[in-house]
């Protein structure tokens, strides 16, 4: 008889471990649960317990799966899924409802068959059955609620380096194969390309939105989809590049998820690029950034020629003076650097004009601000004196010679500003002259005649920008002067080394866990039959931490939450007791993360003698 009973308790046992590894979802139909007694404690053996669990889970349409019947009250669903909960009761009872980990809870409703309600789950977590009997609340075990999350969908290109560089003379085609993938399903794709045309503050750019070739519709669990892009088709020229990336959408509901690969660049190897020489040290480009303005001045002039036939005259003439003053602005800015401060004194004339009486308005005038600065276009050495040689003609005989005035520069004049070299400051003044022309005509309401010599000023002050260069060299560390209240005082409270050590002291984590681990140890030690309150008080508030961690893992340590709910509301023998509470243990010394390794002294070895000793010891310890 005790050899049979053995042999049964063994079996039982072998049962409920395979049951407790078995996968808690089939995605195929499954009898409904019966004769569940879920509530089960030694307190309530004679109060209402549940005579039949059904759960039916309906994942959301998007993902094609048929709805099932779990097989556990434990639930792994798809994420959004519906959840369905068929209850009956052995007896009458009062307010049942389901409790969730996230503080929620619905109540159940009553219907023919018993009680129901369904709820759309979103987030991992656990959830209890509870109901009142008898004025006494009664739960269930914790049941775990994992949900299975609409992945993002996956999106690769095989055949291409992120970098790709062709020569002018290759065929400028790439062939783009990408593959797509997802969980549920795709519902569509494309390829977002931007060209990059120019250099520097000259660049622009232009995205274009391109699909696959094949195949033309994008849907399914996985795609192999390809394109060609053509290059010369984009309008790609020597010196541009292309950057593009594929993105992709699933067919979750209400908002798909989004994914998309890193950005592969495409470029043309540009021939004829200026390439610069830095000197040693920090190269500083000596113009500020001005030419976005003259940029801008031009990008707004065609704009207001493409809306001219839209606008009304008085608004055309009034932007085209506006941006007049614009041209004017920006003129006296570059006028500062050749020491020009004063409008009047830009292109002031050296050279006798020759005024034809026949000659229109407009040619006149005009005509006078181009004769103000040939003399800066075309050098003429011999007819253009120096500032030093007319002030050797308007000298005071009877005044002393200075000996430094052979060596020494008028800033003031803008004609011996000494910012620029020669050929700079000649490109600089041409520039200025036809800025004089480009305000001309926009004053005159005549954009379209501005715009050649705006381009024309474009371009010299490129020229400017890519023939000016300074370097200033890098200088010693300047370090800041002491203050005289600390000089020779000695204080080294505020100086830092990097040997310095420093205490850093971090909150332990989970204190009420580490808490209940000492108290754990006493009570195993003492071998206790039974828990006072304040020992129970401590256990659940380990429990609430214990709780915590099982919202971010789900059903990893739920087992632990039964247990502590098993020894505060049943009465348990010494032996369940004390099993339940190294179960507990072990659980919680699974939660506390691992403490970094430190340097420390290696121990010594240990004789044999008291190795043995130590080991004796032990034995009459657990004797």
């Amino acid at each position: 008889m005790p050899q049979s009973v053995g042999v049964l308790s063994i079996c039982v046992t072998v049962y409920f471990v395979l049951t407790a590894f078995a996968s808690p979802v089939d995605w195929s139909a499954k009898e409904p649960l019966t004769n569940l007694d879920l509530a089960l404690d030694n307190q309530n053996r004679n109060s209402t317990t549940m005579d039949f669990l059904s759960i039916t889970i309906t994942p959301p349409s998007y993902t094609g799966l048929k709805s099932f019947v779990s097989s556990s009250p434990d639930l792994k669903m798809p994420e959004g899924s519906e959840a369905t909960w068929s209850i009956k009761f052995s007896s009458e009872m009062e307010q049942p409802q389901i409790l969730f980990s996230n503080k929620d809870s619905i109540k159940l409703i009553q219907t023919k068959e018993g009680y129901s309600q369904l709820a759309i789950l979103k987030e991992s977590g656990f959830y209890q059955i509870q109901w009142k009997h008898d004025q006494k609340l009664v739960r269930s075990d914790y049941f775990k609620i994992e949900i299975i999350k609409d992945e993002l969908p996956k999106v690769a290109i095989d055949n291409l380096n992120q970098f790709t560089q062709f020569s002018l003379t290759d065929l400028l085609k790439v062939k783009v194969q990408a593959t797509l993938q997802d969980d549920y399903g795709l519902t569509g794709s494309t390829i977002v390309a931007t060209v990059s045309k120019g250099s520097g503050e000259s660049v622009k750019f232009r995205e274009e939105k391109l699909r696959f070739e094949t195949p033309k519709t994008i849907a399914g669990k996985k795609v192999n989809a390809s394109v060609s892009l053509d290059l010369l088709k984009l309008g790609m020229e020597a010196g541009d590049e292309l950057y593009f990336y594929v993105e992709t959408l699933d067919n979750k509901v209400p908002t798909p998820n989004y994914n998309r690969t890193e950005t592969f660049f495409v470029a043309i190897k540009d021939t004829v690029k200026q390439v610069a020489v830095e000197d040693e040290g920090l190269g500083v480009d000596l113009m500020p950034e001005y030419f976005r303005s003259q940029r801008q001045i031009i990008i707004d002039t065609e704009k207001l020629l493409r809306e001219k036939k839209r606008i009304a005259l008085q608004q055309f003439k009034s932007t085209s003076n506006e941006l007049g003053y614009d041209q004017k602005v920006l003129r006296l800015r570059y006028g500062q650097f050749l020491g020009e401060e004063f409008e009047g004194q830009i292109g002031k004339a050296s050279v006798q004009e020759d005024i034809d009486d026949h000659e229109s308005t407009i040619e006149k005038f005009g005509h006078a601000h181009d004769k103000e600065n040939e003399h800066n276009l075309v050098s003429d050495k011999k007819a253009e004196p120096t500032a030093h040689q007319h002030a050797d003609e308007l000298k005071d005989p009877d005044a002393k010679e200075n000996p430094l005035e052979a060596f020494a520069h008028n800033h003031d004049d803008g004609e011996e500003a000494t910012f620029f070299v020669q050929s700079v400051r000649a490109k600089l003044k041409a520039a200025l002259t036809v800025m004089w022309d480009a305000e001309l005509y926009l004053r005159l309401y005549e954009p379209e005649k501005s715009l050649p010599y705006q381009y024309t000023a474009l371009k010299l002050l490129k020229e400017i920008s890519n023939d000016s260069r300074i370097y200033v060299h890098r200088t010693g560390f300047d370090p800041p002067p002491l203050k005289e209240e600390k000089r020779l005082t000695g204080d080294l409270n505020e100086v830092r080394n990097s040997s310095a050590q420093t205490e850093q002291s971090s909150k332990a984590l989970f204190p009420e866990i580490r808490k209940a681990l000492v108290l754990l140890d006493d009570l195993i030690d003492q071998d206790v039959s039974t828990l006072s309150q304040k020992d129970k008080n401590q256990l659940r508030l380990a429990g609430q931490e214990l709780a915590s961690v099982i919202m971010e893992t789900p059903g990893k340590f739920l087992e632990g939450l039964t247990l502590l709910k098993k020894i505060e509301d049943t009465e348990m023998n010494k032996s369940d007791i004390q099993l339940s509470l190294r179960s507990i243990q072990k659980i919680f010394w699974k939660i506390l993360p691992l403490q970094s390794v430190s340097p420390t002294k290696a121990n010594a070895s240990v004789h044999e003698l008291d190795q043995q000793f130590l080991k004796n010891l032990m034995e009459i310890k657990h004797d």
